[in-house]
């Protein structure tokens, strides 16, 4: 590869008779020539050039420049050779792509003027990337680094002696090292770990657009193989060669060009080198590329499902060929077993492959038959690649009398009830178009977004997350032990596994997709033939997905008004069953993030509670008995010794504590309480990997709550869900399910701490800015406060919805406290960027009067407002 020849209209880009006539300050001279360029190219880009003229125009620009500066640099006169790697040695150059090169020499380096050189392409605004090396250098350096070796492979000569850059190519090409095959395998490697660094999947809500899952490396993959193992000088050669198919090929430019013209716009957006579709960008790419809100989506979202749409397409075909490639490559060499599964199927070497090529156009019902295969068949690793072409190609053939087929939707629905395999299967349709198609309403979520930062994955994605969750419930232990004990009682488990399918498959149609979805999911259940109790299960799972989560979080759980109607909405124990698997693998499939201990332990408790009134139907005037076996079930858990103090102890606490305390709980802090003669006690009584419980008894005081939340801020430990207990001694008992770190250090230094507090006599609040980080600030929510009536004629609830600031539940108890407002208990949840927390309140032993609460209102949203 040589000097890039000039583009179309050259010299409205740079004027070569000017650029060689230019004689006093040559640098500043190029760089102002170098900023024209650019800005009549940037021009260009928004009336829609070429895309792929204007970032090989960009090349072409920099190295008339730098190879000037070479020359002014008389540095042809020594015995050097100016190559051009990466992707400047491709020929294409973003606006603050780095510009890489490398310097060859034999023997002596002429330091001063390579410096000066250097430094110049400094001077001239270029990021430069550069080495400088002998050959000898750098076969060595090659021969032990894949990067290097790539590198290498795209070099161009620029300018300088031919023959040292000649005898690099020489030396590195794959008579030498990196034969084909060691390229291969070390590359493939590299993209796996490439894509675990990046996440595993193309639609994290912020993806790379260069080096994750279905980036423009991954597009750069299959050119490197090609070069290396089939020795083509580009990507068309292997269209040539047959392993391309030409509209393969159409597909993959497509893709890049589409890729460059996102990157040449963040670029632009950002004013230096950014792959990264970062949420400050994201509006304003929507609406460079013209996209407008509708009353179903938001432009932004119509953008970003548009680059994860193409992603997909860009992953599945770099896999496919990568697979053919590993076939040919390696595979090759292998002897063939071939075992014969039907006249049209065939397993070669442990993958599913079709024994002639008009398999699916003389049968469409094989498009389904393949993935029926690989899940039935456990000697399957994968289907073949050729196969997968032959699918992706005939897609079309999924029409309304492929839908209509009662064998096909036999096959369909056997995929749900299968024990195994049923995300993989699915993840494969979905990635070969073939779900899409087959299921257009699921079809219309592909790739879609939705721009907050409480859904981590694009609804698709998300969908068969939770289907996977789902299975590794049923399949194991380890995952979720309560939930897998569970999910033994479940008879149907395709009932759930449809459930986990249809749950948010109607969002973005405007209105309340769980009610929409419910309709999709009652009409899939009359198509295909459900049995009437499994559909009404399937329609009632995705109408009221989030109804467990909701009441677990936002409500009072161990009120028995509470779970009375929770219990009434659910009606039998086998809608529970569904209901508490399915939201435990929704929670932990909206953001891995999100499933916490916390969470846990409430939905777990509301479980208990709701499963208890579905067996006894039990009401509010039962609470007493609750009571009473609390009690005996902690009594027998304590030391004889102690049992007739903390009988004495116990009357002094309301029935409240011991109907949401566990019984284990109970007797820890009784014991502690006891053991240390009715003093100050903190105890930690359970211990997790993401955080820890923790309570505490000690003196009344005024603002203690404030305090003990600010103690926790310090140790950076989230509150997540607090109780107050008072006793009518003066005493308060304090329950607090924590967040952040429980190794043993950590919990003895907060204990140490949390003694002196209960010890403190005067405490004077400190207050905490609240911080709101680079992602939240583009969703600040506008802050709402709202009242209701408590657990009972005393309490007054408060729910406050805003920006979830760091410091938020510091400043929210100090007003508590600045108004003199006791706090009975606390939950505070977290979606994302949205916190949604709410308090249980008095004043004076009395539910807040209209004065309190508008006092309450106005100091929370001066504060919130302020920010």
């Amino acid at each position: 590869m040589a000097l890039l020849a000039p583009p179309d209209h050259a010299d409205d880009y740079l004027d070569l008779i000017q650029l060689a006539a230019i004689r006093d300050e040559p640098v500043m001279a190029y760089k102002n020539l170098l900023k024209q360029a650019d800005a009549r190219l940037n021009e260009a880009f928004y009336e829609w050039g070429n895309i792929s003229r204007l970032v090989r125009t960009r090349a072409w620009v920099v190295e008339q420049l730098i190879v000037e500066l070479w020359r002014r640099n008389e540095l042809d006169q020594s015995q050097l050779s100016l190559v051009a790697v990466g992707g400047f040695g491709r020929g294409d150059l973003q606006p603050h792509s780095d510009v890489d090169l490398l310097i060859l020499y034999h023997k002596k380096l002429p330091e001063e003027a390579v410096s000066a050189f250097i430094q110049n392409l400094w001077d001239l605004g270029l990021d430069v990337g550069h080495a400088v090396r002998t050959v000898k250098e750098s076969v060595k350096l090659a021969s032990t680094d894949i990067t290097v070796v790539t590198n290498l492979m795209e070099s161009r000569f620029l300018q300088g002696e031919h023959q040292l850059f000649n005898d690099m190519m020489e030396r590195t090409n794959d008579r030498h090292i990196w034969t084909g095959r060691d390229f291969f395998q070390a590359k493939y490697q590299e993209q796996k770990n490439r894509h675990e660094k990046y996440g595993e999947t193309a639609y994290n809500l912020e993806p790379n657009i260069k080096e994750g899952q279905g980036g423009l490396r991954d597009i750069q993959m299959i050119t490197w193989v090609a070069q290396r193992h089939y020795h083509v000088p580009s990507m068309h050669g292997l269209v040539d060669v047959g392993f391309l198919l030409p509209e393969e090929y159409l597909q993959l430019q497509k893709g890049m060009r589409k890729l460059w013209k996102i990157r040449y716009a963040l670029h632009l957006l950002a004013g230096r080198k950014e792959d990264r579709l970062l949420f400050e960008h994201q509006k304003s790419l929507a609406k460079i590329f013209s996209y407008e809100d509708d009353e179903e989506s938001l432009a932004v979202e119509k953008f970003m499902q548009s680059h994860y749409r193409n992603a997909m397409l860009l992953e599945q075909l770099n896999m496919r060929l990568l697979q053919l490639f590993e076939e040919d490559i390696i595979q090759s060499h292998e002897d063939k077993q071939v075992t014969a599964l039907t006249d049209e199927f065939q397993i070669i070497n442990h993958y599913l492959d079709i024994t002639h090529e008009q398999v699916f156009s003389d049968r469409p019902g094989a498009l389904l038959e393949v993935f029926h295969h690989y899940q039935q068949n456990p000697q399957i690793h994968g289907i073949r690649a050729n196969t997968l072409r032959h699918i992706s190609q005939c897609i079309y053939l999924i029409d309304e009398e492929f839908r209509a087929d009662p064998e096909i939707k036999e096959l369909f629905l056997g995929i749900f009830k299968h024990r195994n395999l049923v995300f993989k299967q699915l993840r494969l349709m979905n990635a070969l178009g073939v779900l899409g198609a087959y299921v257009p309403v699921f079809g219309r979520i592909v790739g879609r977004m939705q721009y907050d930062l409480f859904h981590m994955y694009t609804v698709d994605q998300h969908t068969l997350f939770v289907m996977r969750n789902i299975r590794k419930i049923f399949l194991t232990d380890k995952y979720h032990a309560h939930g897998h004990q569970v999910a033994q009682h479940i008879k149907a488990p395709y009932v759930l596994n449809l459930a986990g399918f249809f749950h948010d498959i109607a969002k973005g149609r405007g209105g309340d997709h769980a009610e929409l979805g419910a309709i999709d999911a009652s009409l899939f259940a009359t198509d295909f033939g459900l049995p009437q109790p499994d559909g009404e299960l399937l329609s009632w799972l995705v109408k009221y997905h989030l109804m467990m989560s909701v009441v677990a979080q936002k409500q009072d759980i161990s009120d028995p008004q509470v779970i009375e109607q929770f219990a009434n909405l659910v009606g039998q124990q086998t809608y529970l069953d569904h209901l508490y698997i399915l939201t435990i693998a929704d929670i932990s499939g909206t953001d891995p993030k999100l499933w916490n201990s916390y969470k846990d332990s409430l939905l777990q408790e509301l479980y208990h509670r709701t499963t208890q009134y579905l067996a006894a139907e039990q009401t509010a005037t039962d609470q007493s008995d609750v009571v009473l076996a609390s009690k005996a079930e902690a009594m027998d858990l304590l030391d004889a010794k102690h049992h007739d103090e903390v009988t004495d102890l116990w009357g002094h606490f309301p029935d409240r504590f011991f109907d949401y305390s566990t019984p284990e709980q109970i007797a820890k802090i009784s014991q502690a309480i006891a053991e240390n003669k009715h003093q100050s006690t903190v105890c930690v009584t359970d211990v997790y990997d993401d955080g820890f419980e923790l309570m505490l008894y000690g003196g009344d005081q005024l603002g203690l709550f404030h305090h003990l939340v600010e103690l926790f801020a310090d140790f950076q430990i989230n509150v997540a869900n607090a109780r107050i207990y008072s006793s009518d001694n003066g005493f308060v008992l304090d329950y607090f399910h924590c967040l952040g770190d429980s190794d043993e250090q950590t919990l003895h230094e907060l204990k140490q701490s949390v003694q002196q507090i209960l010890e403190q006599k005067e405490y004077r609040p400190k207050g905490r800015e609240l911080v709101v980080s680079r992602r939240e600030k583009l969703f600040l929510e506008i802050p709402q406060l709202s009242f209701s009536a408590g657990r009972n004629q005393n309490e007054t609830r408060l729910e406050v919805k805003c920006t979830d600031y760091a410091g938020l539940l510091v400043n929210i108890t100090q007003i508590f406290v600045q108004l003199n407002i006791d706090i009975h208990a606390a939950k505070i949840a977290t979606f994302g960027h949205r916190a949604e927390d709410v308090f249980w309140l008095s004043q004076n032993n009395a539910a807040l009067t209209t004065t309190t609460r508008q006092a309450i209102e106005d100091a929370c949203l001066a504060l919130l407002k302020g920010t």
